[in-house]
């Protein structure tokens, strides 16, 4: 009697990466009120954050894309991230720590999106055993 049968070999690992990364996105959405930044900062925060946290959150609840193609969401979080780490030299931030909690959240969120597009692309796939 012969069985054939898929198997997802997908790895879980992509997923977690990127849901740290909606972590890491509410952190910067908080950033700017917790640190006592001033200015337009503050609001850039609360939006790239809050957008962060949105798109890492909903790649990681539908890693095969669900409406988006799969690659979308988390390249959207990784753009989204280079600006948060450059938006304190754009906007002219003069706090410190709020300057490094960008550098710092934006590069980590965008490191993590890309290992998880890196990741869930080397991880999909489907084996099927030999009858």
């Amino acid at each position: 009697m012969s069985t054939s049968r898929t198997t997802d070999t997908r790895s879980p690992l992509p997923d977690r990466l990127v849901g740290l990364a909606a972590a890491i996105g509410t952190w910067i959405l908080w950033s700017g009120v917790i640190l006592t930044g001033t200015g337009l900062i503050i609001a850039n925060n609360v939006v790239f954050g809050a957008a962060i946290a949105f798109f890492a959150a909903y790649t990681a609840g539908w890693p095969d894309g669900g409406r988006l193609p799969s690659i979308a969401a988390p390249a959207i979080v990784v753009l989204l991230a280079l600006w948060v780490v450059a938006a304190p030299f754009v906007l002219e931030v003069s706090a410190d720590r709020l300057l490094w909690s960008n550098v710092i959240a934006g590069v980590l969120v965008a490191l993590l999106a890309a290992g998880s597009i890196v990741g869930g692309r080397r991880s999909t796939g489907s084996a099927s055993p030999s009858t």
